[in-house]
């Protein structure tokens, strides 16, 4: 038996068109995407497509709100995975927070079109994640590690997530983000097991 609503079948339509629309507002951009882009991505008439979103801006919108939402509990659920060590926690939380945004070539005027019209979203998004990753860091030890070098668990996440910035802003592909950003987390990781080597 089917007890599935008419409601369910609406919020599926929409979610349907906005993780269409996360596609093409990054290969295209805001400015040169078109809700007759979006309409032929989902299988859908552009009349129909008015229907659940009456403008281009309110299918960005909801395209933010979904990936912010979705970014921010795969991260979480990333750190919280008890059956991965430190290291692919870590890792698993960057890729949730950049790793999509790999390769974007607009991506410089998406993040200024999202500020214009739903403000620093990601910004409070980044941090509240940054946090989480400074906890995960203290909770493994790693932090007590580099506590002697002055350095704090919200130092090194902080510093990880830069570089996970970085690292997104420089590569072409998700497979070279993963390839580099593992390299990072694994130098925060296992950086102060070994004694350094003394000058000669």
């Amino acid at each position: 038996m089917d007890m599935r609503t008419d409601n369910d079948a609406e919020t599926d339509r929409q979610v349907a068109i906005v993780d269409a629309a996360i596609g093409i507002f990054l290969r295209y951009g805001y400015k040169k995407a078109t809700m007759e882009d979006i309409a032929r991505t989902v299988g859908i008439s552009r009349q129909a497509l008015y229907l659940h979103f009456p403008t281009k801006e309110a299918v960005f919108k909801a395209m933010v709100s979904r990936t912010i939402e979705v970014m921010r509990a795969e991260a979480t659920a990333a750190l919280a995975r008890e059956d991965h060590d430190i290291e692919e926690r870590l890792l698993g939380a960057f890729v949730a927070l950049h790793s999509k945004a790999v390769g974007a070539a607009y991506l410089g005027e998406l993040m200024t079109t999202m500020i214009e019209l739903v403000g620093p979203v990601f910004d409070e998004v980044e941090k509240a994640v940054v946090s989480e990753v400074a906890d995960a860091l203290a909770s493994a030890g790693i932090a007590a590690r580099w506590s002697g070098a002055g350095v704090s668990a919200k130092d090194i996440a902080a510093n990880l997530s830069a570089t996970s910035e970085g690292i997104k802003r420089s590569v072409a592909t998700p497979a070279e983000y993963l390839d580099r950003m593992r390299i990072a987390v694994r130098i925060v990781c296992w950086g102060t097991t070994t004694h350094p080597v003394s000058g000669s």
